[in-house]
């Protein structure tokens, strides 16, 4: 973003540097609100969550073959200084499968992906209702997201946890999720 925005200011002329500011500073905003939304969200969907625990302990992913699921979301989470959000594990574990990143946008991505798929939980769809209305501009993004979604073979049914052992690739591969 800092790049293009070099970029950007050098090739136009100075007044376009200040809308181009403007026009930033919304659209950090609007991730910013958005970013918030889910901050806040958290604590009380807990109130409604109640997942089957989780089986594996932050630190023994760390311990499962390079190129797993398991080794992949330890490195995930510990490149981000991230550990686990209770109850979220899967969640977690889906940003990893799915290639996804923890920003705004990656994260309206996953919930575009989940809703193609037909796996996506009643939070998910509000979050992605919202992203939908607040970022205009991601549409077409989203719809590619959703469409990647409703390619891949359903995810709901699949016990989470039992795919952390698992190949990361091979898992890709099976579940056709390119």
């Amino acid at each position: 973003m800092i790049l293009i925005s070099a970029i950007y200011t050098i090739e136009k002329p100075p007044h376009a540097k200040v809308r181009y500011s403007k026009l930033l500073n919304i659209n950090m905003n609007r991730h910013r609100i958005v970013a918030k939304l889910i901050e806040w969200s958290v604590p009380i969907l807990n109130l409604f969550r109640n997942p089957e625990e989780w089986p594996y302990p932050f630190e023994q992913l760390n311990e499962f073959e390079d190129h797993t699921l398991g080794k992949a979301l330890y490195n995930f989470l510990n490149s981000r200084n991230l550990g686990y959000l209770p109850k979220y594990e899967e969640h977690d574990t889906y940003h990893v499968l799915l290639g996804y990143g923890t920003s705004v946008t990656e994260e309206l991505k996953l919930q575009a992906f989940m809703w193609g798929n037909k796996n996506s939980t009643f939070a998910g769809r509000v979050l992605f209702i919202i992203g939908y209305i607040v970022f205009p501009s991601k549409h077409s993004l989203l719809k590619r997201e959703m469409i990647r979604g409703s390619n891949a073979k359903p995810l709901s049914g699949i016990l989470v946890a039992s795919m952390i052992p698992m190949n990361l690739l091979e898992l890709r591969s099976n579940l056709c999720i390119d």
